[in-house]
């Protein structure tokens, strides 16, 4: 947004804050409506009023479920099936602005958080080149969200991307999937972070949890239910790679017991 404002000779303010000097900057130019997308902070209220509530936020889920700082992820974590795109009235309450048009899309079975991430801002922009001149014009009536049906998608923890491989494959590999490509997945071999960028489920005998399988060259591991197969790694350090790649060179995995 920013490179094309540029290009088109658009004066661009870009402040770190809304507060303080940086929003009376904003204010000074008398802004006839507010968009944000992806937006990490509050937008102050004196910003709203300015603009008399004439303001969206493009959400990437279906709200209300999935408010909160990253819907996707936790859209795939709780392994749901699809997904979406909210234009919600912006409030100063964390998204929770009626509902001005909303959109639904099938959640890939492999498809990672960067993947539908760049997926949902493509449809995100569609809907407001569509739906932001009727909203302005009054022709859309939002409806209030149900704020019974909120759930919250708080930012990732880091340290939760370590797979432990007490859990199922099935909800490791859902892990694995959101994590990817921050703050990612990984498991460690002889002390070495091994990140995990792409990972399958997997059937097999059971096995002691963590156990590390060679099949037909990819390593797979033993879960607490299934097997997890390493389709892509990316070792500390190196680039990434595919699991076979990354087996060839690593003496002793076969019957080893992640992490170690």
């Amino acid at each position: 947004m920013k490179e094309r404002a540029l290009a088109c000779g658009v004066h661009v303010l870009q402040p770190a804050r809304l507060r303080g000097g940086a929003l009376r900057g904003i204010l000074e130019l008398r802004p006839d409506a507010l968009v944000w997308a992806a937006y990490g902070n509050l937008v102050p209220a004196a910003l709203l009023d300015a603009v008399g509530g004439r303001a969206l936020n493009v959400h990437p889920s279906l709200l209300p479920r999935w408010r909160g700082a990253e819907p996707i992820a936790h859209a795939i974590l709780a392994g749901d099936a699809r997904t979406g795109v909210t234009l919600m009235e912006g409030t100063a309450e964390l998204d929770a602005g009626a509902i001005v048009a909303q959109e639904e899309v099938e959640i890939g079975g492999s498809e990672t958080t960067g993947e539908l991430e760049e997926r949902l801002a493509r449809l995100g922009g569609e809907m407001l080149e569509r739906d932001l001149p009727l909203y302005l014009e009054g022709e859309i009536v939002p409806r209030p969200q149900d704020p019974g049906g909120a759930t919250w998608a708080p930012k990732l923890d880091p340290k939760g991307g370590a797979l432990d491989l007490e859990k199922p494959a099935d909800e490791l590999a859902r892990i694995v999937r959101a994590y990817t490509p921050d703050p990612g997945a990984f498991t460690t071999f002889r002390g070495q972070r091994i990140g995990v960028r792409r990972a399958s489920v997997a059937g097999g005998a059971p096995a002691q949890h963590g156990v590390v399988a060679l099949r037909g060259g990819v390593p797979h591991l033993a879960a607490g239910a299934g097997w997890l197969r390493l389709d892509e790694v990316k070792p500390a350090g190196k680039r990434a790679m595919s699991g076979a790649d990354w087996a060839r060179g690593a003496r002793g995995l076969e019957g080893a017991t992640l992490p170690s």
